[in-house]
């Protein structure tokens, strides 16, 4: 019985690994259910109104920031994203930005909203690094 348990045990083990690999690098081009954007298309969508969320760590997003942007952290004891932070309107626009392209927490947070009902997800791929490239306005 013996062998059997520690063979479990590494295969659970292997497949954590395996899911913790699964989410590094490059972030994929579009996600299911929500619009991917550039910097000038956010920029837009800000003046329009869209409610703007940073899932970045906490010192990033006390640094610098876009304007109006809300720090989304996640849930201490499920480490997932509340949806509710998204607002009671699940047809008011939504942005949603991490650090860049290999922001894997922004695609976290995305997935949630868009399984959470809310219809105009919007994503910003580039992140903090596309938008302060581009020289747009940031609030500290």
């Amino acid at each position: 019985m013996r062998p059997l348990r520690m063979l479990c045990a590494g295969l659970l083990l292997m497949a954590g690994v395996s899911a913790a690999a699964a989410n590094t690098g490059e972030t994929p081009p579009t996600l299911d259910g929500a619009r991917t954007v550039g910097a000038a298309e956010a920029k837009v969508l800000m003046e329009k109104g869209a409610a703007v969320f940073d899932v970045r760590r906490k010192a990033a997003y006390l640094d610098g920031r876009l304007p109006r942007a809300k720090g989304l952290a996640r849930n201490a004891e499920t480490k997932a994203f509340d949806p509710a932070v998204f607002g009671a309107s699940k047809d008011a626009p939504v942005l949603i930005y991490g650090h860049g392209s290999d922001g894997w927490s922004a695609v976290e947070a995305v997935r949630t909203a868009v399984s959470a009902g809310y219809k105009q997800v919007h994503w910003l791929r580039g992140g903090w690094v596309e938008w302060s490239a581009a020289g747009l306005p940031v609030e500290q």
